[in-house]
C-alpha cells in the first residue's frame, strides 16, 4: 500500500484539544496497539468506520475530523449564530422597508 502524501485529517489535533492519547484508541476503542500505531502515524489511510467511530469517541461530527479542531469550533459557532438570528422575531412588515418586486418577464 502506497505511503499517504500528505495530511489530510486531524486525529491528533483533536485528541490533544481534548486530552487524549494515541493510547486511548486501544484502551476505548479496543483498536489493537499495531492498528492503533498506523492510524495515529498515518501509515495507513484512514476508513470510514475509522472516522465515524473516532468522532463518535470524541462526540464531534465526523466531518469535523478533516478540519482543525479551531477551525471546526468557528463554524460551529457561526452556526450556532445564525440558527440563533433565524428564530428571533420577524421585523414587522411596515418598518422593514420597500420589498423589491420581483421582474416581469417579457413574452
Amino acid at each position: 500500500m502506497a505511503k499517504p502524501t500528505g495530511h489530510d485529517w486531524y486525529l491528533r489535533d483533536w485528541f490533544a484539544s481534548l486530552g487524549l492519547k494515541q493510547r486511548d484508541l486501544v484502551t476505548k476503542l479496543d483498536y489493537l496497539p499495531n492498528s492503533a500505531h498506523r492510524i495515529w502515524h498515518s501509515l495507513q489511510q484512514y476508513r470510514r468506520d475509522d472516522i465515524e467511530t473516532i468522532a463518535a469517541l470524541l462526540q464531534i461530527e465526523p466531518f469535523e475530523l478533516l478540519m482543525p479542531p479551531d477551525e471546526a469550533m468557528a463554524l460551529r459557532r457561526l452556526r450556532s449564530a445564525i440558527a440563533e438570528v433565524t428564530q428571533t422575531d420577524p421585523v414587522p412588515a411596515e418598518t422593514a422597508g420597500p420589498t423589491a418586486t420581483p421582474a416581469r418577464r417579457r413574452a
